[in-house]
């Protein structure tokens, strides 16, 4: 029998279960894009509907009801349950850290013109630290957005961390109870206990994306957390075993568990003759058929190497199971001599490119250069991105960022890149690929206990 927050969610799952939800899938922590091993944050050029990412976390959200009385117990303690849908991702790791009791009660509030910032509570360990947080008002503030989001220690020293994201965009404060998530990426046990996280706040845009008003005040949230909560939380599985599909060896070398994630660290040989750039369906399973996959929103993957990457998946930290298994079964690879494209944006030809068709055209679009990519059918975007972008002369071009933009009535994509008026000398550039949905196939199923 459900109750009636159920009831309410279900309701609204029942709405929503005929959207079609553009399937958003990052690596390195950037949004599509250029990397430079830099973190760039382009705020105003992503275009997903708001509410396909509703239809996935109420759909979500209903489910860990129904499975989990830990976990609603957990959220019913909270004012305005319902509005936790809005930052409940479908991970496991995440969900199963909250059932036993891994996240740590913050409380910490900070108040200036009429606005309270409070930071709620985080889950954290060794390499991920997530914070949840709200913003009400006490006045007729409207269209509220983080301009700065920064995490230091007690002294006021930048945390280097290696990605991090936050929502706080469009801000409703007439949604009183809405919380927030912020999650912060790291490698290694450098995470100092004492912490401090400032805010900047400002009113309105223009259609340009800038501020209209920016308040005088920052926002400063300083707390703890208990590092002895999360060590020597994590397992560590040496795996060394190599793999071939289609000619190209993949090696594991190593499973690290952690309650907020599992990394997979994978060498790809340097003799393979095509450029291995990831999985479509790399998963942990156990001997039940219950399946850890790939995070649905945030960081994939991170390089480690030229042919090393660590991919992550959801976590089973808190499940262990007797018997685990990892299995994969299609990659996505292309011939090493299709790894760039290659355009003239003065003349907007396509130079080089895959010869699958993929790329339809190239444009302009303001100080953007548009490519438009066909992609496989309307429920997702197609793995494209690149790795850096460079003019003539073999300079970088832009500040290293890119972004996806697609419809969900319509098949195409466009990648928007920043070149006109960046500097860039005139005549060809070449980008060089980070991703790209070409698919080799086969099956591994590596036994890790």
């Amino acid at each position: 029998m459900l109750n009636a927050e159920e009831k309410k969610l279900t309701q609204a799952h029942a709405a929503l279960e005929n959207i079609e939800v553009p399937e958003l899938q990052l690596d390195q922590a950037i949004v599509a894009g250029i990397s430079k091993g830099k973190r760039k944050r382009k705020k105003n050029l992503f275009f997903i509907k708001t509410f396909a990412s509703a239809a996935i976390l109420i759909f979500a959200f209903t489910a860990l009801l129904r499975t989990s009385e830990t976990f609603a117990s957990y959220v019913t303690s909270i004012p305005g349950m319902e509005k936790i849908v809005e930052l409940v991702r479908n991970d496991k790791g995440l969900t199963a850290a909250v059932e036993n009791d891994f996240a740590q009660k913050i409380g910490v509030s900070d108040e200036h013109d009429g606005i309270k910032i409070t930071l709620d509570s985080a889950i954290v360990d060794e390499q991920m630290m997530v914070l949840f947080y709200k913003l009400e008002s006490s006045e007729a503030h409207k269209e509220l957005s983080i301009e700065t989001f920064r995490l230091t220690d007690s002294e006021g020293k930048n945390i280097e961390e290696t990605a991090f994201s936050y929502d706080g965009w469009s801000i409703d404060l007439q949604d009183k109870e809405r919380l927030l998530q912020a999650t912060f990426e790291f490698y290694g046990d450098n995470l100092p206990e004492n912490l401090k996280l400032s805010m900047e706040l400002v009113e309105g845009r223009t259609e340009d994306g800038e501020p209209v008003n920016k308040f005088a005040d920052t926002w400063v949230l300083p707390f703890s957390i208990d590092k002895d909560a999360f060590k020597d939380k994590k397992e560590m599985i040496e795996v060394n075993e190599t793999v071939e599909i289609e000619g190209q060896k993949i090696s594991v070398e190593k499973v690290s568990i952690y309650p907020t994630r599992i990394g997979v660290t994978v060498h790809f040989d340097k003799e393979n003759s095509k450029r291995v750039f990831g999985f479509n369906d790399l998963r942990l399973v156990d001997k039940s058929g219950e399946e850890w996959a790939a995070i649905n929103n945030g960081t994939t993957a991170r390089h480690m190497g030229e042919f090393t990457k660590e991919f992550f998946l959801q976590s089973n930290f808190f499940k262990k199971p007797e018997e685990l298994y990892l299995r994969f079964n299609t990659l996505r690879a292309l011939d090493k001599d299709e790894g760039e494209i290659i355009v003239d944006p003065e003349k907007m030809e396509v130079l080089k490119a895959p010869d699958d068709g993929r790329l339809l055209k190239i444009d302009r679009e303001e100080n953007l250069l548009m490519l438009t990519f066909q992609r496989e059918s309307k429920e997702g975007h197609t793995n494209i991105s690149f790795e850096q972008a460079v003019d003539s002369n073999g300079d970088e071009i832009g500040d290293g960022s890119a972004s996806f933009r697609w419809s969900t009535n319509e098949l195409p994509v466009d990648i928007l890149i920043p070149y006109f008026g960046e500097g860039a000398a005139p005549g060809p550039i070449t980008l060089k690929l980070n991703d790209y949905p070409a698919t080799i196939i086969g099956e591994a199923n590596i036994k890790l206990k």
